[in-house]
């Protein structure tokens, strides 16, 4: 990372905390980047607002980065102004819930939102883990329509931290829980500070299809998170949060809390349906028993196999995407649309980019519109 040393030099030079106020609204994790460096010349100036209203928390921001920005993908930098509004009281659910496929699912502390750990239908076949394709900036971050992250830099947000110390709070999930750096306490006295790891395995490449190339494993020892990359652990006073880690799933891999209905999505499918591309699609749907079931008759498809590749086995909570478990199955992706009684769009196809996207796995390959 040739450009990090300078990167983190303007970062540091002006992004500070917002002034913490003396109530549970957490403004105070977030950066000041008023006078930060900002994106570069010609980008409009970066823009964090936060404010708690009744239950809940909202940010206001522009999606332009506090830093240098670096073109990754051939989608240029835009300001998108959006509210992100979370519960201010997180509370875990009785079960977990998938993310987003597509689209916001937080918001970091500098304002940029989140994304889960696979990319968009392009390069076709796409859903692939973008950071295992090397198409992420040094902060972990890429523009689609929207610059964004799919992984958490701690250098990049974590002003002033020291090595050795305990991680700040780098983001807030749309369901409210903060989401840590990957280093915290051992233990309630703090003797340790240990680096938080995923409890997901890496199955096979994660080039396409990122949620089909790992699966979550329970592991034991107090350094592995659950499978949304969080817990109740003894760094936080045994309060629920995530951690941000090295490995897949990055930021999350669920939510363990009930998600707010809109942390800036709704905004995303209105600019799509007024012909905006690459807007975040409201999720898709997840199929009842009886669905699969006849789908799996009138498929030829046995039903065990239709249910794994529709993610619905093994007590997976990971989002639905029709067009990956159709490439699975080798069948036509409207086939197991209108099968299940669905009428879904349909898969991404090739499309051609401009410029050349950093080497991945196999050497360099063209960019291509996420």
């Amino acid at each position: 990372m040739s450009n990090m040393k300078a990167l983190l030099a303007c970062i540091f030079a002006a992004a500070l905390p917002m002034a913490a106020a003396d109530s549970p609204c957490p403004a105070g994790a977030f950066l000041d980047v008023s006078q930060s460096a900002g994106a570069g010349e010609g980008f409009p100036r970066p823009r964090v607002e936060v404010k708690c209203e009744a239950d809940s928390l909202v940010v206001s921001s522009n999606a332009i980065p506090h830093y240098k920005f670096v073109q990754i993908t051939p989608n240029p930098l835009v300001a998108l102004d959006r509210d992100y509004r979370m519960p201010l009281y997180p509370k875990l659910a009785e079960d977990p819930s998938p993310l987003p496929l597509l689209g916001p699912s937080g918001v970091a502390i500098n304002g940029i939102p989140l994304f889960g750990p696979n990319e968009g239908p392009v390069p076709y076949p796409g859903f692939g883990d973008p950071v295992y394709n090397a198409i992420l900036d040094d902060c972990l971050g890429h523009t689609a329509r929207q610059y964004h992250y799919h992984a958490l830099a701690e250098a990049c947000l974590a002003v002033g931290k020291r090595y050795g110390e305990p991680s700040p709070v780098l983001a807030f999930a749309a369901d409210g829980f903060p989401v840590y750096g990957p280093f915290g306490c051992a233990d309630e006295t703090c003797s340790e500070v240990i680096e938080f790891k995923s409890s997901w395995d890496e199955r096979r490449s994660p080039r396409n299809d990122a949620w089909d190339a790992y699966r979550y494993a329970p592991k034991e020892g107090a350094e592995y998170l659950d499978r949304c990359n969080g817990h109740s652990g003894n760094d936080h006073g045994g309060s629920y949060h995530y951690h941000a880690t090295a490995t897949f799933p990055y930021i999350m891999g669920c939510f363990s809390g009930t998600p707010a209905s809109d942390v800036g999505r709704l905004e995303d499918r209105q600019l799509s349906r007024r012909g905006q591309r690459g807007g975040g699609p409201p999720p898709e749907p997840r199929p009842t028993a009886a669905q699969v079931r006849r789908a799996a008759v009138e498929l030829g498809i046995k039903e065990d196999k239709l249910a794994e590749a529709l993610r619905l086995t093994d007590g997976r909570v990971v989002p639905m995407n029709y067009a990956a478990a159709a490439r699975a199955l080798g069948i036509g992706h409207r086939a197991l649309s209108a099968a299940l009684g669905f009428e879904l769009p349909q898969a991404g196809r090739p499309q051609r980019g401009r410029g050349r996207g950093r080497g991945g796995p196999g050497g360099p390959r063209r960019a291509r519109r996420l």
